[in-house]
């Protein structure tokens, strides 16, 4: 690949995610989610009853991030926590009946953005699309553990 085209990926998929977050800020704003939010309710729909350290970790998020952001959540009739019985010390986190119809809303908006992404795509180049993209982003992993050693 020559510079040119590698400028050119570069610039494309910034402003591929810049529209995509621009997008999505809009529509979770109109849900009364903040960033981040989203990520934790997909994940609760998938994990429910998870401790908070194994959402943070699943989440790629900092435990004092997961805290303020179940904070919001919990305030706002999301989610609750309750204690393991297991082990007091540990909190394990569940979505509430709004929790889970507003987790059913962000996937909605992620389908919609899914589909307005692809407008025009035959169902390979969707298949093919996906598939470069994830091949980038396993490029791109196997280069931070490169530096990593």
């Amino acid at each position: 690949m020559n510079p040119h085209q590698s400028k050119h990926l570069h610039h494309v998929l910034f402003k591929t995610l810049k529209a995509h977050r621009t997008i999505c800020h809009e529509q979770f704003t109109k849900l009364d989610l903040t960033v981040g939010q989203p990520k934790i309710l997909d994940f609760l729909c998938e994990h429910n009853g998870c401790s908070q350290k194994e959402l943070a970790k699943h989440c790629h998020i900092e435990p004092a991030t997961a805290t303020s952001l179940l904070g919001h959540l919990e305030r706002n009739g999301l989610i609750y926590r309750q204690a393991n019985d297991r082990d007091r010390r540990v909190l394990n986190v569940y979505l509430t009946d709004e929790g889970k119809n507003r987790q059913h809303m962000v996937q909605k908006v992620f389908e919609q953005i899914d589909e307005d992404s692809f407008k025009g795509f035959t169902e390979e180049e969707k298949a093919k699309t996906v598939e470069y993209l994830n091949r980038i982003c396993q490029n791109l992993k196997g280069r931070e553990s490169q530096h990593d050693e």
